[in-house]
């Protein structure tokens, strides 16, 4: 029976069990269908499968609302007469004055599957991996000639947990218990004596039962089920002090259901029973079922490097934090990042959280959905890299909060439409943060806004995505912009109060000795509000001129909605620049640029947003440069390098963003790549901040990072390896999407050869940019064709023009590299 753990493109292993001491979940190995999450973590002697759902959350607390919106003119007032840290604080401290003490709720832990495997001796040749390609966990190891194997996978087909144990022999002495999870070392807090008090774990015959009751008295839990196989036919199982315990089996395999949200306890246990008892098949079989379905969502992109070599996780994190990371690192960080996403994802779940499904914390720093930047940041990927359907949990789950956002506008704002307070959790959608940097920013929707718009362009014939989740959320949008926005007397926007994620201007900071959070952030005319103000307005008019030229279903937008629309437009001047050369973080001269901060908001025109770029506004970029160079490297964060990188990717500096992410893999990656808030070994490349918390939305950040060294489009703009670093000069891709089609490529920037083939779903006229290196393009297609432009900087710029859907055009310069 072969033991051994098979590696490929598609595998990252480890040579060491996780080892975060008390906190072992966050080096472990995980699997999961976006609706239920599995974390494989602990050794050959005692190992721990930590459940989690989607839809599992405790610990918030959802007050009533109460209407302050008068605070809104009393913030202006203050504002006006130079009150600036008073009017700051106006609305969060009316808020304090009513007694509201709304708070966010944290992802709940299911249970621990708890497994004891009794060692002959010793143990040598240690390994632990995830087959990404199919999301299975293995572990292997020997001990006294005895190879031991472990393996587990959440299946995408039949919902349920599967885990097998083997050895090379019939020596197998294996407890299996389910309980609530627990850290040891660590005490549980009070926010758990509810499930303390309700929860109830029992074995019977070959089953355990586990569940245990949420605050609000549902019940949620899981039942496990040993299966008789062939090779476990000779060992003895039974019950054993509330475990089970098999012995002198070769093989062992686990069937695992969970429920939640269930009126009482017997239904769920019940109903999961049940559901075990239908699910047919031994472990392959299941695995078999569930391998079709995973990979085919795996697949639907690819990316591959030159220099592959299938090393493991620790000596790719060894060169990379001696200096650079090698090709393959990055290669693994682009396929991990997107594994994650869609073990952690689903269209029809919860929208992807930063721990995603495996956090081990009862109340873990920062879990919760925000949308300043991190909520889009985990979604921006999903344009290129072909996975728009996902973007569904995005548009369910804020839509579903609509009513909640509205009543957000009228009792803080007085306005009509949503304020999107930019932190959320599944069961609390009205403010929780209530501190002038979150109470005080309107941009959540507007930046937003700008997925559900961008999901359009690449979907631009799904009318019912338009009609029931799309123009809904935007709809309500401009509605409260409608409201909120007010105008200098010479005509001017003057959108106040105005923050810029999560910074405050440096003429308001504090003395160095006194450490204040966020002291002052309450200004006017952020510059990533006016950038999202005129993205959003901009989207809207064109949505507009699609409704009259029957593209779109009419939706009843009048002429004083639309001449509102321009006039908000006209007002927005062009960006001002401050007097070291880089564009301003806020546009009023008041308040002065401050660099010692993560957030990059001010670069929001060239990212994420898609108003300048270098082939159309060259002229422009040079200050928003300036803005990126002048930022502290000892100021940021493992998400914030991963924006950084994509950045200077717009700014077609592909070293510098090869640096950025560098920079990540050096201070914020574990050994299993979870990637973390900040370093905390005092490295100077991050904040040094104590906990580091998990947060996966860097994970997704690389993923685009790479994405946008690779290509870049933007309504008819199609960048072909804009940013390309030499560690990436030769490589391949596939079925990456631009708005029009699908694009295959291969390249190698050495010989200066390209091969590139681009499919279209749809009629269209673009301007394509290719590298100067890749020169003597040569083009043949079918329904599609490639007109000569003027050569700009470095790139040569082309017009391609296709026919309709399934028009081809066929790229090639020198001796290509192949498909």
């Amino acid at each position: 029976m072969g033991l051994d753990i098979k590696i490929t493109r598609d595998t990252i292993w480890m040579k060491r069990p996780s080892s975060w001491w008390h906190d072992m979940y966050r080096e472990g190995l995980v699997s999961g269908n976006g609706i239920n999450g599995a974390n494989f973590y602990g050794g050959s002697g005692e190992q721990t499968v930590l459940l989690g759902r989607h839809d599992l959350w405790h610990g918030g607390r959802k007050d009533e609302l109460p209407d302050v919106h008068e605070a809104l003119a009393q913030t202006r007032r203050d504002m006006e007469e130079g009150r600036w840290t008073q009017a700051s604080w106006v609305l969060s401290d009316r808020l304090k004055e009513k007694g509201y003490e709304s708070r966010l709720e944290a992802p709940l832990p299911l249970a621990d599957i708890r497994v004891s495997i009794r060692p002959l001796g010793s143990f040598s040749g240690y390994r632990r991996a995830v087959q990404m390609d199919r999301a299975e966990v293995s572990s292997r190891w020997t001990s006294k000639e005895t190879v031991f194997r472990c393996d587990g996978f959440v299946s995408r087909a039949d919902d349920v947990i599967c885990l097998r144990y083997r050895a090379s022999g019939p020596v197998l002495d294996v407890k299996l218990g389910m309980d609530m999870h627990v850290q040891p070392g660590k005490e549980l807090p009070e926010s758990c004596r509810h499930i303390v008090e309700t929860r109830e774990s029992r074995t019977d015959g070959n089953r355990i039962f586990y569940s245990a009751a949420d605050e609000e008295g549902n019940y949620y839990g899981a039942v496990l089920k040993v299966s008789r196989t062939e090779r476990m036919q000779e060992g003895k199982l039974e019950e054993w002090y509330g475990c089970l315990r098999i012995t002198g089996a070769e093989e062992i395999q686990v069937l695992v259901k969970t429920f939640a949200k269930k009126k009482s306890r017997e239904e769920g246990l019940a109903e999961a029973l049940a559901r075990l008892e239908e699910t047919a098949g031994d472990y392959e079989q299941l695995l078999e079922r569930h391998k079709e379905l995973h990979a085919k969502l795996y697949h639907s992109a690819g990316f591959c490097t030159d220099g592959y070599v299938g090393r493991c996780n620790e000596s790719l994190l060894e060169e990379a934090f001696d200096g650079e990371q090698p090709a393959e690192l990055m290669e693994k960080l682009w396929k991990y990042g997107r594994y994650l996403f869609l073990c952690g994802g689903h269209p029809e779940s919860n929208p992807f959280p930063l721990y995603g499904l495996w956090c081990g914390d009862y109340e873990p720093m920062w879990p919760h959905n925000m949308a300043n930047e991190n909520l889009q940041m985990i979604y921006w990927h999903c344009f290129a890299g072909n996975l728009l359907p996902m973007h569904h949990s995005v548009f369910r789950y804020y839509n579903e909060r609509l009513e909640s956002f509205r009543q957000n506008a009228g009792r803080l704002y007085g306005c009509r439409g949503i304020y999107m307070t930019a932190g959320t959790t599944p069961g609390v959608a009205s403010p929780t943060q209530v501190v002038p940097v979150i109470m005080n920013w309107v941009g959540a929707a507007g930046w937003l806004a700008a997925h559900y718009y961008k999901y359009l362009e690449y979907e631009k014939e799904d009318v019912r995505a338009f009609t029931e989740e799309i123009y809904p959320f935007l709809d309500e949008t401009a509605r409260f912009y409608e409201d909120f926005i007010t105008f200098y007397p010479d005509g001017r926007i003057k959108l106040y109060p105005s923050v810029s994620p999560e910074n405050t201007p440096q003429n308001f900071m504090p003395p160095p000795d006194r450490i204040v959070p966020h002291p002052m952030p309450t200004t006017i005319n952020s510059t990533i509000d006016l950038a999202i103000v005129r993205e959003f307005f901009t989207h809207m008019l064109l949505l507009a001129e699609r409704m009259e030229k029957k593209e779109l279903p009419d939706q009843g937008i009048g002429g004083e909605r639309k001449k509102t629309w321009k006039r908000i437009l006209d007002a927005i001047p062009p960006y001002a620049v401050n007097g070291e050369g880089a564009v301003r973080e806020w546009q009023e001269a008041l308040f002065e640029d401050r660099y010692d901060h993560m957030h990059l908001s001010h670069i929001y025109p060239v990212f994420p947003g898609e108003e300048i770029n270098s082939v159309q506004q060259p002229e422009l970029m040079g200050a928003f440069r300036k803005a990126v160079a002048l930022r502290r490297i000892e100021a940021q964060t493992g998400w914030s390098m991963a924006h950084m990188a994509a950045i200077y990717a717009r700014f077609d500096q592909g070293e510098e963003a090869a640096a950025c992410l560098d920079n990540m893999a050096k201070a914020c990656l574990l050994p299993n790549f979870f990637t973390l808030h900040n370093d905390y070994r005092g490295m100077g490349i991050t904040m040094d901040m104590d906990p580091a918390p998990i947060q996966l939305d860097a994970a997704e950040g690389y993923v685009n990072a790479v994405q946008e060294m690779l290509l870049f489009a933007s309504g008819d703009l199609l960048k072909l390896l804009p940013a390309l670093p030499r560690r990436l000069e030769k490589g391949e891709i596939h079925n990456f999407r631009f708005p029009d089609g699908t694009l295959s490529m291969a390249w190698d920037a050495g010989k200066g050869a390209l091969r590139a083939e681009l499919t279209m779903c749809r009629k269209t006229s673009l301007l394509l940019s290719i590298p100067a290196r890749f020169e003597g393009v040569r083009s043949s297609g079918t329904g599609a064709e490639l007109l000569p432009g003027k050569p700009q900087n470095d790139f040569l710029v082309y017009r391609l023009v296709s026919d309709g859907p399934g028009s081809r055009i066929l790229l090639e310069t020198g001796a290509h590299s192949g498909s």
